[in-house]
């Protein structure tokens, strides 16, 4: 029996994906263990070569890296990820605490920008040449100019000390509430559905502002593209043609125009969330949150090998999952590369 082209297309890129992504944890591992330093050093700098050498063995540092590969390798396949030198746990241990606040916060995220960034690009796309057209594109300039660490520290600063208009930055939840009971990982939705909406709020105001930041990330591409891709698509023949047909504004441009654009949208779309689970870092770290992007910059400050390698592959594997589903999204939005597909 032959499998539809379809899920052919989809095996190979599998299989593809998982040479890289073996490729990637080889090059990350060497990469973290290539290292001037090492967990031992950056934990006890002053104890005597001997006890370093005694802890060193202890830990398997001192076998060879292709042994210390393949047992890592080992521990992959059994979803413990290797041992974190710095908690004590395995690493697969770690993330499945963590990973829930950083697909809360890259949602929220890329929701904000999505919400704002097409609509911008929309409206610059309809207004071309108008002030609204130039004053959408000071927006974007001014967004992408600002470096997300420093955009954080200043609305910290203003916002909480300042003004007091949001909690402070000390993670999900304050102290003075008690996190629900775990469902989705997402504090927002746990609470709602542990009929806590006092704490449902408590978490959404914690996540605002960090949300915000992350967001405004993505909003700066994406409504570039949407304003490119929809001049180009308001000049095709078959909108010009809806409009000599008496359909409504509205129409053409949501519906025809926009539904011509939506190729390139996507694939800025899917460019974006890989960016923003690869960038979440810098955000995590700014605001005390207990996501994969805080645990590996702990981790390198630590030299604490491990956990750089997962949370690499970890992002890539995000990539290569994200560009799939691009790929695939496309035989839904355009009958012709449907068509190639079926080929």
């Amino acid at each position: 029996m032959r499998l539809p082209p379809i899920l052919l297309y989809v095996f190979r890129r599998l299989l593809i994906g998982f040479v890289v992504l073996f490729g990637i944890s080889a090059v990350a591992f060497s990469m973290a263990y290539l290292l001037p330093s090492d967990p031992v050093t950056s934990r006890y700098p002053d104890i005597t070569n001997e006890q370093r050498a005694e802890m060193r063995r202890q830990m398997g540092l001192d076998q060879p890296l292709v042994v210390q590969y393949a047992r890592y390798m080992e521990s992959v396949f059994r979803g413990e990820f290797g041992r974190s030198f710095g908690t004590g746990n395995s690493v697969g241990q770690d993330l499945a605490q963590r990973i829930p606040a950083t697909l809360e916060l890259a949602s929220f995220g890329i929701a904000f920008g999505v919400l704002v960034g097409i609509p911008l690009g929309l409206l610059a796309a309809v207004r071309r040449g108008n002030p609204t057209d130039h004053l959408v594109r000071v927006v974007n300039i001014a967004i992408q100019s600002v470096p997300a660490f420093w955009l954080g520290v200043v609305l910290i600063f203003l916002l909480y000390f300042q003004w007091r208009l949001v909690p402070s930055p000390i993670g999900r939840l304050s102290p003075m509430f008690v996190s629900p009971p775990p469902v989705t990982g997402f504090l927002t939705i746990d609470a709602l559905l542990a009929g806590k909406p006092d704490i449902a709020w408590a978490a959404l105001r914690q996540l605002m502002l960090p949300a915000l930041v992350l967001g405004l990330g993505v909003i700066s591409p994406l409504a570039r593209i949407t304003r490119s891709a929809m001049g180009e698509s308001l000049g095709e023949d078959y909108v010009t043609f809806g409009r000599a047909l008496g359909l409504r504004s509205r129409q053409v441009v949501l519906g025809d125009a926009f539904r011509g654009a939506l190729v390139p949208i996507v694939t800025t779309l899917g460019f974006v969330v890989a960016n923003v689970l690869a960038g979440a870092a810098i955000v995590e770290t700014v605001f005390a949150w207990p996501g994969i992007g805080r645990y590996a910059v702990t981790a390198i400050t630590t030299s604490d090998m491990a956990p750089v390698s997962t949370c690499i592959l970890l992002i890539a594997s995000s990539v290569a999952i994200t560009n799939l589903l691009v790929d695939l999204s496309y035989a839904l939005i355009d009958p012709r590369i449907r068509h190639e597909y079926a080929r």
